[in-house]
């Protein structure tokens, strides 16, 4: 069994499609319709990530309205690359912490954190 897709209720889609797009590789596919309320994001790895306008008044432009702790994980090859991304994400103005050093569970790993737009958490991280 594969994960196929997650769909996302985000307040604004184009700036959460842009942030996906362009920090982490995932393609728009064109669509008929949905404007700036709809977008279908695809990852390298075919994963889809949908993105659709919240009609919730808890998700707002600074609030995800998510759970606490909730968030979006990708893993990546090296420590190399997380520190990249870290640099890349955070000269674009994203809020990010510190590359750090994480053992969970009997495995190591280089990570760190950022919001995308409208607050949703995003983990990178790679083995150590």
């Amino acid at each position: 069994m594969k994960l196929n897709h997650a769909n996302l209720p985000v307040a604004d889609v184009p700036a959460v499609k842009a942030f996906f797009t362009t920090h982490f590789d995932f393609t728009a596919l064109p669509m008929q319709g949905g404007g700036d309320k709809f977008a279908v994001l695809e990852g390298e790895d075919g994963f889809i990530l949908n993105l659709m306008q919240a009609k919730e008044a808890h998700i707002t432009g600074t609030e995800s309205g998510y759970p606490k702790n909730f968030h979006i994980g990708f893993f990546v090859d090296t420590p190399e690359l997380v520190r990249e991304k870290h640099a890349a994400i955070t000269a674009a103005g994203f809020t990010a912490n510190e590359v750090e050093e994480l053992k969970r569970g009997g495995f190591s790993s280089i990570t760190f954190y950022c919001y995308a737009p409208g607050g949703i958490l995003v983990e990178v991280s790679s083995s150590n």
